[in-house]
């Protein structure tokens, strides 16, 4: 039986940073699983039950990204890289390790890794967030101002689910990945429910996403990795996908085909199994 998800906290720099954890670290592997922007640390649970039914009890930690969830929010300007020595804190001395992030949270794992090298010992990048240059900060990228008009509130968690089971963006997911979306990402207010993520904190993520410059560094990233990338994705298509892959020493790409760049949503048993069998290799 998979052990219940229980929820706590780390502390760095003053910020609390949640996370929920099934299991204890032991002799076996650990798994570190780092969401999208604007989304949280419970759409790891599908992930965590397919990797049960596929390879057994393991010790998993999904975080929330600051600002996201229930963990605290930094002042402005947001830097990626604090998310990556937010994981390094976080993983302290744990062994074998597999880190598992999807977009701004994959990047966000190779970060860590450029921070502190032979933190993890795999990756399961899911579209990561690495493009090359010219870096910056850009306020009016689309993205950003996407984000500002997000709606922020709703009437209850059933309004919520039926107004975003209505979108194009969400139309290919899994109905337990919207589910722990309308569980975890929304908190109760007096008139409703709020997103946990703001629109103005989503915008800063997205403006900070062209900032960090890991790109240039991949080089030095010597973990084994798997990027998967949806086959209708709008932003690791070929040859991207190729030229990313091939900038690290020990990568391979792989195609999800009738998925997009929500794949970590859609379809959550393929993450699983790369997970496992990134998990099989480390003994």
């Amino acid at each position: 039986m998979k052990d219940p998800a229980e929820k706590s906290f780390v502390a760095r720099d003053g910020l609390e940073v949640a996370y929920l954890e099934w299991g204890r670290p032991s002799d076996r592997p650990s798994v570190v699983m780092v969401h999208a922007t604007g989304f949280c640390k419970e759409l790891s649970t599908p992930i965590v039950d397919d990797l049960h039914e596929q390879w057994g009890p393991a010790h998993v930690v999904a975080i929330d990204q600051r600002a996201h969830g229930d963990s605290g929010t930094p002042p402005v300007p947001f830097d990626w890289w604090d998310v990556g020595r937010d994981l390094v804190e976080l993983v302290g001395e744990w062994s074998r390790v597999v880190g598992v992030g999807h977009s701004a949270g994959g990047a966000a794992l190779v970060l860590a890794e450029l921070t502190a090298p032979t933190t993890f010992d795999a990756f399961v990048l899911v579209e990561p967030i690495m493009f090359p240059p010219p870096y910056g900060r850009y306020p009016d990228n689309p993205m950003a101002v996407a984000a500002r008009r997000r709606r922020r509130r709703f009437e209850s968690r059933a309004g919520a689910h039926e107004n975003w089971s209505s979108k194009p963006a969400f139309a290919g997911w899994q109905t337990r990945a919207m589910d722990a979306y309308v569980a975890g990402g929304l908190r109760s207010v007096a008139d409703g429910v709020v997103l946990k993520c703001t629109p103005e904190s989503e915008a800063e993520f997205f403006i900070a996403a062209t900032d960090h410059g890991a790109w240039d560094r991949l080089d030095e990233i010597d973990v084994e990795t798997t990027i998967v990338a949806g086959e209708h994705s709008t932003t690791h298509r070929e040859p991207f996908l190729g030229a990313l892959a091939g900038r690290m020493r020990k990568c391979s790409a792989v195609v999800v085909p009738d998925t997009s760049h929500m794949v970590w949503m859609e379809r959550p048993e393929v993450i699983a199994g790369h997970v496992a069998t990134s998990l099989d290799k480390l003994g």
